[in-house]
């Protein structure tokens, strides 16, 4: 694909990907379209990453928008954006962050690009498979091709154990907090309210759904 036509100069660079084409099931309704201060949770996570070094911030989504990019291969859960965007983008590294994580803040994520392109190698938070920064190199792209074809899990921490992979110590576990479930959304939103409903301490409150 060619990176002018997005403002991106040549050279290896890092760009966003915000990863908004999963089925929320669990949530009952589109996760990628609640609202947190009238912004969607698409607007929301691309904002996030565009105040990173990011070059530039696309979104992964299936839904005919033509400013969204559709996979190239369907069906295939979270591997097919990461699958979709490093093949469009073979000279560019990725920042992958999924639509669901409201409490996620710029800082955290620079640390992820800071590591990955120091490094030159993928990197995630601890145990945590996205937000996920990626070296996309031509092996691995392969790998993910494989994958795709091939194997019967299609999990993203299942292709990440394959990988060369650092992984930082996270010092705020809630910023990763996944918002699946209407309970688990709720509790995010109170972290956004004046008067919170609980005085527990947020980390304490996320443990529990852990």
């Amino acid at each position: 694909m060619n990176l002018s036509q997005y403002g991106i100069k040549n050279g290896k660079k890092t760009i966003g990907v915000v990863l908004a084409g999963g089925r929320s099931s669990r949530m009952g309704k589109d996760k990628a379209l609640l609202q947190i201060d009238s912004d969607s949770m698409i607007t929301r996570t691309r904002r996030t990453l565009e105040k990173t070094s990011t070059a530039k911030v696309f979104v992964s989504r299936n839904d005919g928008n033509e400013e969204h990019m559709a996979d190239l291969i369907p069906n295939k859960g979270p591997l097919s954006g990461i699958h979709s965007m490093a093949h469009r983008f073979p000279n560019c590294n990725l920042l992958v962050v999924p639509v669901d994580l409201p409490l996620l803040d710029a800082n955290t994520l620079q640390q992820l690009i800071d590591s990955g392109e120091q490094n030159q190698s993928n990197a995630r938070f601890d145990t945590d498979n996205l937000p996920l920064f990626i070296n996309n190199t031509p092996h691995f792209r392969q790998a993910l091709d494989y994958t795709l074809k091939f194997a019967e899990c299609l999990s993203v921490g299942k292709f990440c154990s394959q990988l060369p992979l650092v992984e930082l110590e996270n010092s705020v576990a809630s910023k990763m907090f996944n918002a699946n479930t209407p309970e688990q959304w709720q509790f995010a939103m109170q972290q956004f309210a004046n008067n919170p409903t609980t005085n527990k301490p947020i980390e304490k409150m996320y443990e529990s759904f852990k």
